[in-house]
C-alpha cells in the first residue's frame, strides 16, 4: 500500500517552504509576526477542541505528566536538537536559524494529533482525507516558517515523510486491534499537544514538546487498561 496520504503533505510542505524562501525577504516583518500569530490562534483553537473531546480527564492529564518524566529525563528535548545541528553540519547549510526551522517544523508537523490518526484513519481505512487536509494546514504553515527559517524547513518534509508512511503502514498491521476508545483518548492527548504547539507559536511561554511525546505511549497502554 502506498502512503499517499503522507506523500502529500511532504509534498505540501516541501512545496510552501519553497515558496516561503522565495518571498522571505518580501514579507514585510509586520505581515509576517501577523501570520503567525493567526496560525499559532488557529492551531489553539483546534487543539482546544481536541482536547474536550477526552472521556477521561485523569488517563490524559496521567498520560501527560508521566509522558512528560520520561521525556525529561531521556532529554529528547536537547537531543532532537542535538540531531537537527549535526543534520545541519552534514549539509553544510550557512543559515544560523537552519537548526531552529528543522526542530520547530517537525515539531509542528509531527506532534499535532492529525499526524497520528490522519495515518491510523488511512492504514485502517484507506481514507486520505485527514491527511490531506493536514497538508493543506501544513503546506501554508510552512510558507510562514520558511520565511523566516530557512531550508531547514524543507528538510522537515523528508522526516514527515518518513514518520507518516511508516505510521500509515504500522496502522495497517495493528489498527484493527486498537479500540475506539484509545484512538478518542489518543486525539486528545494530541490536542494537549496541539495547544503546546499554538502557545510556542505565539511566544507565550517555551512548552518542551519534544519532551512530552511518550504522552502518547502512556495514552495507549493506560487506556487499553482503564477503558
Amino acid at each position: 500500500m502506498l502512503p499517499i496520504g503522507a506523500i502529500l503533505n511532504a509534498a505540501a510542505i516541501f512545496g510552501g517552504g519553497g515558496v516561503g524562501m522565495a518571498l522571505g525577504r518580501r514579507i514585510p516583518e509586520m505581515v509576517r509576526a501577523c501570520i503567525f500569530q493567526g496560525l499559532g490562534l488557529s492551531v489553539l483553537a483546534v487543539g482546544i477542541k481536541l482536547t474536550l473531546r477526552s472521556t477521561s480527564p485523569e488517563i490524559l492529564i496521567a498520560s501527560i505528566v508521566l509522558g512528560g518524566a520520561v521525556g525529561s529525563a531521556l532529554r529528547l528535548e536537547e537531543r532532537i536538537a542535538n540531531a537537527s545541528l549535526w543534520v545541519k553540519a552534514k549539509l553544510r547549510s550557512g543559515n544560523p536559524l537552519f537548526a531552529d526551522g528543522l526542530v520547530v517544523s517537525v515539531t509542528v508537523f509531527c506532534c499535532g494529533s492529525l499526524a497520528l490518526l490522519g495515518p491510523l484513519d488511512e492504514g485502517v481505512r484507506g481514507d486520505h482525507f485527514l491527511l490531506s487536509t493536514k497538508a493543506f494546514i501544513d503546506g501554508l504553515t510552512a510558507i510562514a516558517f520558511a520565511s523566516a527559517y530557512g531550508a531547514g524547513v524543507l528538510v522537515s518534509a523528508l522526516l514527515v515523510l518518513v514518520y507518516e508512511g511508516a505510521a500509515t503502514y504500522a496502522a495497517s498491521a495493528i489498527g484493527q486491534y486498537v479500540a475506539p476508545a484509545v484512538v478518542t483518548e489518543l486525539s486528545a492527548v494530541g490536542g494537549v499537544l496541539t495547544i503546546g504547539i499554538a502557545i510556542n507559536m505565539l511566544e507565550i511561554r517555551h512548552i518542551a514538546l519534544p519532551n512530552l511525546l511518550p504522552s502518547l505511549v502512556f495514552t495507549v497502554i493506560l487506556a487499553s487498561w482503564f477503558l
